[in-house]
């Protein structure tokens, strides 16, 4: 946290077209100096989709006699789609905070079919993972630049309470560097996104086994690949409205649509 403070004394303002900030909890005003700058308040509706790899991080279930000789041929994949409403405000000209408050649909696939699993008269498939639920978090978004240039950090860590098939909890933490270009009222930026999720699931499964009863385990997942690539695009339409498209690729891929109203 130091280290932090110390950066938000030595950077100076960043200075996008926006409307000149009137009221609202904005410190250090004196920096901006005649520059126009955006409305204190901020809410968003974002639309969020994304496709990754996970790493097994832990596998148990409760059959005698029967082991997996190998989990690391296991292979996992979730996909995701993220709807939330964000509520934000810039504290000081370079630091925005939010909180995020919304729902997640997901699906996540953990195929045994390459698996050695000793003990068993048959190859296992793919064990299917449905939740939902509401996702909430917040973080912060540390912003430097000038007329036509930028770099930003946006830090942002989220929880959920879910409900599916089974006892399910996700939690995760992103940072996302972009460096950009300012163009009239529009704004493109490249840049990576560092993706850090738990996954964890419990509960019991039936095997497709006559005679072999329900099947108690547990499984943790977790991020395979840490970072991919992003682009992005941003357009201010006026002072009080923009709205975002970023496509992500690499080793995961996500899409990401927000509008943003300030007041």
């Amino acid at each position: 946290m130091r280290l932090v403070f110390v950066l938000l004394l030595f950077l100076s303002p960043l200075s996008l077209s926006a409307q000149e900030s009137g009221s609202g909890p904005l410190f250090m005003k004196d920096l901006l100096g005649d520059r126009e700058f955006f409305e204190p308040w901020g809410i968003g509706f974002d639309f969020y989709t994304m496709e990754q790899d996970y790493g097994l991080k832990q596998l148990q279930f409760n059959l005698p006699g029967v082991g997996i000789d190998d989990p690391s041929k296991i292979d996992v994949t979730n996909e995701l789609q993220h709807f939330d409403m964000q509520l934000d405000v810039w504290l000081t000209p370079f630091l925005n905070v939010f909180g995020i408050l919304g729902r997640i649909n997901a699906d996540t696939l953990v195929d045994l079919s390459k698996a050695t699993i000793t003990g068993l008269p048959i190859t296992l498939g793919v064990l299917p993972i449905s939740y939902d639920g509401t996702v909430y978090g917040g973080g912060f978004n540390l912003v430097y630049g000038g007329n036509w240039w930028f770099v930003s950090l946006n830090n942002t860590w989220t929880s959920a309470k879910l409900s599916g098939d089974f006892n399910s909890t996700v939690s995760s933490f992103t940072s996302q560097p972009r460096l950009g270009l300012i163009k009239d009222q529009w704004t493109f930026w490249l840049g990576g996104m560092y993706l850090d999720t738990q996954e964890k699931h419990n509960g019991i499964i039936q095997l497709p086994i006559p005679g072999v009863p329900p099947v108690p385990f547990n499984v943790e997942l977790e991020s395979l690949k840490n970072w991919n690539y992003a682009v992005g695009v941003s357009h201010i339409f006026s002072p009080k409205a923009m709205v975002t498209l970023e496509l992500g690729f690499g080793d995961r891929d996500h899409t990401l649509f927000n509008f943003t109203y300030r007041f």
